[in-house]
Parts: structure tokens; sequence; C-alpha cells
């Protein structure tokens, strides 16, 4: 069979389809079409383009019909070597906002990961004191970002202790944590679910490990925060619920330690005294530690007048003070959440203050402080014999 019989190249094939070997005189006209194919290729082309070869050349274009010797035309990007002097958490906001990312440009750090970032690391640079906690924030961070954690058999905890009182904040630094970790890949998601004793722990034996194991499941790949985590264990008589959800909680710190981080918040002593004792294995799984301690006078004064500036209110200058703090610091025992309600009383105070008249409105006099502070104070005590009131909310 030659070549200038077959009509249909095509057909021709088909019908070798099942067999397993072929004959010398197809085989040579198989090699024969192969090799018309072949020379049709643009492999052969360079001579049939000679005036475009010639404008190629004139033009210094690095472009080729042959394959074989075609160059890529790539782009080189620049270099740039960022000044890596890193001190605190707001140094590294500084150099981001110094250093804005462009995609030709080549880094020696990652610098679009950072920018990434940028807003979760400016909310806790933001935040009043946490010193020691930002510097920690930023050590792991140096450490992820670069994939350190990643390699065969390298697997660590992210497990994190809140230790602090209420309203310092660790609710807002959780969240912020667990954002910083999906945005950079150590987390998968930005799941974050805040969860009590009630969402853990059933009525009924057997029904805890059912119970708490869906919670850990619906936050796979991102957050579990427990907050006033002291509260899962009946330290007055011995509780088996509880116990079966601490257990449960234990086994899961290890067995999804690459995909679920868990936080859990609460005064230091009675973490210690109750929670760790639960379980032996607790203590080992939680491996960061960021103790919050009390805010001072002045800190209070910040905390106070970010929150002002935040809502689009000002003060009044020379209005309040650290010192005006430091002397009524024993209300304020719940700190950031007090301060909170304590703006809120004087904004009230303020709005029956300028009722029929818009002059200077959303300027807080002292006036305003002095009167909010009474209300404060009212309702607080109303809260202490146990009267509902308008800020139950806040608690």
């Amino acid at each position: 069979m030659s070549i200038n019989k077959s009509k249909n190249f095509i057909t021709f094939l088909d019908n070798y389809s099942n067999t397993s070997q072929l004959s010398y005189p197809d085989y040579s006209t198989l090699l024969y079409q192969t090799t018309q194919e072949y020379n049709m290729m643009d492999t052969n082309l360079e001579s049939e383009f000679n005036c475009y070869v010639n404008w190629q050349k004139k033009h210094n274009l690095d472009i080729s019909i042959k394959k074989d010797t075609a160059k890529k035309n790539k782009h080189k990007k620049k270099s740039m070597t960022i000044n890596t002097d890193i001190h605190t958490l707001n140094d590294l906001v500084v150099l981001i906002d110094t250093n804005p990312y462009d995609e030709d440009t080549e880094y020696n750090i990652d610098l679009k990961q950072l920018h990434d970032i940028q807003n979760e690391l400016k909310d806790l640079n933001n935040m009043v004191g946490l010193e020691e906690l930002k510097t920690s924030v930023l050590n792991q961070l140096f450490y992820f970002i670069q994939n350190l954690h990643i390699g065969e058999n390298n697997s660590d905890y992210k497990h994190t202790v809140l230790f602090g009182p209420p309203g310092t904040g660790k609710t807002e630094i959780a969240k912020i944590i667990g954002k910083l970790y999906s945005k950079i890949g150590v987390l998968t998601s930005n799941k974050f679910k805040k969860v009590t004793r009630n969402d853990l722990i059933a009525g009924y034996l057997g029904q805890t490990a059912i119970k708490t194991k869906k919670v850990i499941s619906e936050c796979l790949g991102g957050v579990l925060f427990i907050d006033e985590a002291y509260s899962l264990i009946n330290k007055d008589q011995n509780d088996s619920f509880s116990q079966e959800c601490i257990d449960v909680l234990c086994e899961a710190l290890s067995d999804h330690k690459n995909d679920l981080m868990v936080i859990i918040a609460g005064y230091e002593d009675e973490l210690e005294n109750t929670f760790f004792k639960a379980n032996r294995g607790l203590e080992s799984r939680f491996i960061w530690r960021f103790k919050i301690d009390s805010y001072n006078s002045k800190e209070l004064l910040l905390i106070f007048t970010k929150m002002v500036q935040d809502q689009g209110w000002k003060l009044e200058p020379g209005c309040i003070n650290d010192n005006w703090f430091e002397q009524h610091i024993d209300t304020f025992k719940h700190f950031g959440r007090d301060i909170e309600i304590f703006l809120t009383n004087i904004k009230i105070s303020h709005g029956r203050r300028i009722y029929g008249n818009n002059n200077n409105k959303k300027l807080i006099t002292s006036n305003d402080i002095q009167n909010g502070y009474e209300n404060f104070v009212t309702n607080r005590k109303k809260k202490d014999q146990q009267v509902p009131s308008l800020y139950s909310m806040y608690c």
C-alpha cells in the first residue's frame, strides 16, 4: 500500500488499531508520511521568512521562528534589599508603610505577605500596652512567614493561653491572632468561634463528648476560643460531664494540631488550679502563653481617648487626664469594658445637656464627664444589687 493509494490517512491508522505488528511496506508508508508532516513544521520555515528574519535582526528582537532556538523574552525584575532591623511590632508596621509592594521587584523578604496582614498588625499595634504580647506575636510571625514550620515530621502546636482579667481585650487579641495566621497560611480559614461551658457540656453522660466534638469539627481550619476556660471545671464536686469535655478537648489538641488553634483565656491562678489540673496533658499542648497585665491610669486614659476618637467624638482640652483616672481607678475593675460603659454614659449626659442647642455637638466637656461618671457609678451599684440595667449587655 503506497501513500498515493491512501486517500484518508486517519482511516489507514484506524485499520491498524487492533494490529500488534506492522508490515514493512506499511511501516515505510507511515514513516514517509510522518517525515512529510515534520517537514511542514515551522522548524524548516525560516528560509521562507527571510524578510521577517531581516526585520527581526534590524529591530534587535529576540524571537525566532525555530522552536529549538527560540528564547523567551522574559522581563527581568529589579532587586531591592529592605533593612530588616526590626525590634518591635511598631518597627514592622513602619517597614510596611514605607515600602509599598511592587510585583516587578524582587525583595529579600516576602513583602507581599506582610502587606496582606498589614491591617491586623496595625490593629494589634494600636492596642494600648501589651508590649510583651506584641513582641511574642512578632517572634511567631518571623518563624511562620519564613515557612520554618514546614517540613517532614515538623508539626508545631499553636494552642495559646491569654492570662488576664476581664476587659483587657483578650477576645479582640484572639481574633487578631486568628486572622494573622489564616492570612499567612498557618491556618486554612478565618473561622473564629467563641464558646462557653454551655456550648460544650451537655446534661447527660455521653452527650458531652458528642457536643464537644461537634464544636471542634466546626472550628477545624480556624480558631476555637474558650473564654474563662476554668468554668469548664466544677471544682466543688466530681463532675463527670466536665471531665468528659476536657478529655475530648485534650485529645483534639493533638489530633488536630495542624488544622486547629485553641485559645483559652482567664485569670492565671484559676486556669492553673482548675483547667490545667483536670488533665495532665493539657499544659504541654498550650505552648504559647501571654500575660495581659492590668492597666494603669495612663493606659486607661489612652484607651478612653482612643474610644472617643474612634467613635467620631472630641474632648474639650483639659477636661480629663491621667490623674482623674488615678483617683477613680478602683471603679474601672474591668478596664476596657468599663471604659466603654463609662463613655456611653458620658455621651448620654452630653445629649441631655445640648438638647435644643447644636453648638459644640459631640464635644465632650468636664460637665459631661462628671455627670456621666455619676450615672456610671449608679448603674454599677444597681448591677451589684442584681437589678437589671440598660448596660447589662456589656457584662
